[in-house]
């Protein structure tokens, strides 16, 4: 076994932190949101008609926008829907009853009635088409808005690493399973990063090409995230808990995401439910101070602020991960059965993340949480 040791020391800036321009879309680079963007009137149809598009719900949150993905479709020249069928979108039709006309607005009109609107569409926040329920308020902080965002993938130079968070006590007994999983969906050995929390002094080792932070920060999963921005260079990191299991298709559908926005945070169920997801390099560097005060916190109070869902609000830019089998639709995370899994005689709750094929397994009411 290849064993290494390096010093502790802030690593260089991810590609994502060497944009400055402001915006909410990205071309070759990823540009950072640093504020929610106007919506503007007009939708240059020419590029949004016959090209696959995300529909999803556009949501505000504390510091910026949230997207809960329906579906990828494409609205074709002739009025027809493909790659999705929902009786709300049936087809679609220039609009030109708003403050554009029908060559810059179009609606979508139910499968039920061939006259009736289910939603309007006279708007662009930058090249991100914007449309509003028709029994909801045009109002700019509407509680929910509609949005079509270009299914583009990330660029292919995105550098994606998985993130394992994990402690002093038990990461000799979790995560070797956990890296036999990732090894065999593909990952290699150098994406891995194992952050090891409640350590007595700071250190960096790589075992077999698997590099290890020893941190003496001990707030659980929030010492990974942490960590992470401090001591790797990356765009995103995936966070994954020690008591999680993976399944095939597992790495595919966390890097199918899309990539044309520089999101901060792709959380993989619509409230980051367990902090599973992918974060940004730049939004984990804005939130460190924050995440450093999180030292020494309980396992109730973190569980609160992460619940709350704390570190989701203060993003600026957030996709809910999709389910790529439910033609990338955003899904809940799901509870099932109770088990001891980890024969510790400590019950455990196992919570299914459908849309990356994942299972973390959580402590019920009878089990120690500070215990395996």
């Amino acid at each position: 076994m290849k064993h290494t040791t390096e010093i502790h020391e802030p690593r260089a800036e991810s590609l994502q932190n060497q944009a400055t321009r402001n915006g909410l879309s990205r071309n070759a680079d990823l540009v950072p949101l640093k504020a929610i963007p106007s919506a503007t009137n007009g939708i240059a149809m020419d590029r949004l008609v016959g090209k696959p598009h995300l529909f999803g719900r556009m949501k505000t949150i504390r510091e910026g926008l949230l997207i809960e993905p329906i579906s990828v479709i494409t609205l074709q020249p002739e009025g027809r829907i493909t790659g999705y069928g929902h009786q709300n979108e049936g087809s679609w039709t220039p609009y030109t009853y708003g403050p554009v006309g029908g060559d810059k607005a179009f609606a979508f009109i139910t499968a039920l009635n061939n006259w009736i609107p289910s939603s309007t569409w006279t708007q662009s926040m930058g090249d991100i088409p914007i449309g509003y329920f028709c029994d909801e308020p045009e109002l700019i902080y509407s509680a929910q808005r509609l949005c079509l965002i270009p299914q583009t993938p990330l660029p292919s130079q995105t550098v994606v690493v998985y993130l394992v968070a994990t402690c002093l006590r038990f990461y000799e007994r979790t995560v070797p399973v956990l890296l036999g999983q990732m090894l065999a969906e593909g990952i290699e050995p150098h994406r891995i990063k194992v952050v090891v929390n409640g350590c007595s002094t700071d250190s960096n080792s790589t075992v077999d090409g698997v590099d290890y932070a020893f941190s003496t920060h001990d707030a659980w999963e929030w010492s990974a995230l942490y960590e992470a921005p401090l001591r790797w260079n990356f765009d995103f990191c995936f966070l994954i808990h020690d008591t999680s299991v993976i399944f095939p298709g597992f790495r595919r559908s966390v890097e199918a995401v899309n990539g044309h926005v520089a999101w901060d945070h792709l959380p993989a169920s619509p409230m980051a439910r367990c902090l599973l997801g992918l974060y940004s390099h730049p939004f984990l560097l804005r939130c460190n101070d924050w995440l450093k005060g999180l030292d020494h916190i309980d396992k109730k109070d973190g569980v609160i602020a992460e619940v709350a869902g704390e570190l989701l609000l203060r993003a600026r830019s957030v996709l809910v991960i999709g389910d790529p089998e439910y033609n990338s639709g955003a899904r809940a995370a799901e509870f099932r059965e109770t088990l001891d899994y980890f024969n510790t005689n400590s019950p455990r709750v196992r919570r299914v993340f459908p849309s990356v094929k994942l299972h973390k397994f959580l402590h019920t009411g009878p089990g120690s949480p500070n215990n395996l």
